[in-house]
């Protein structure tokens, strides 16, 4: 079912033409942040996980379109690009339209236990930063994972500064 899924998919794009591709390119209206809600990690890591748990995926890839590192598995604030960036949609959430249209940023750490470094935190704010302006994404565009409409998670964690972020999320974009 999912690769009869994916087959229509990449079909219709091809149909759409270059119409779908203009689209494709600025279809981003939004970016996700999600944790790891692991201690430590990496993408082979996020990569193992996922296969693991999604053996039968049709794309082998991880859910997010960037990882950034806390130190433990990756550099404390490395920002590394996954193998969906950005020709792939993502699959970081249970909505569907998010998946297709937001930019998926995943903070290794579980920010249920423990609050975000400084350097991860700033790294993760510059990338949303860079992304939000490269591709015309609204201030009030940011989200995060747990507050999308059908989430049932409570990503990135509670002790995630989202107040914080989306304050200095919105003061960057105006600068």
């Amino acid at each position: 079912m999912r690769r009869r899924r994916l087959l229509f998919g990449l079909v219709g794009l091809g149909v759409a033409g270059a119409g779908g591709v203009l689209w494709w390119r600025a279809r981003f209206d939004r970016i996700v942040i999600h944790h790891s809600a692991g201690a430590s990690g990496s993408i082979d890591l996020l990569r193992r996980v996922h296969r693991q748990r999604q053996p039968g995926d049709p794309i082998d890839m991880i859910p997010y379109h960037f990882v950034v590192g806390n130190g433990r598995g990756m550099g404390m604030g490395e920002v590394a690009a996954t193998d969906r960036w950005p020709h792939v949609w993502g699959a970081h959430t249970r909505n569907r339209r998010a998946n297709l249209t937001g930019i998926g940023i995943c903070l290794i750490g579980n920010f249920e236990t423990a609050p975000v470094a400084e350097a991860q935190y700033r790294a993760a704010l510059d990338l949303a930063v860079d992304l939000a302006r490269r591709y015309r994404i609204a201030a009030d565009a940011l989200c995060f994972h747990g507050e999308l409409p059908g989430a049932q998670t409570l990503c990135p964690g509670r002790r995630f500064p989202r107040d914080r972020m989306r304050a200095d999320f919105a003061a960057a974009l105006r600068a």
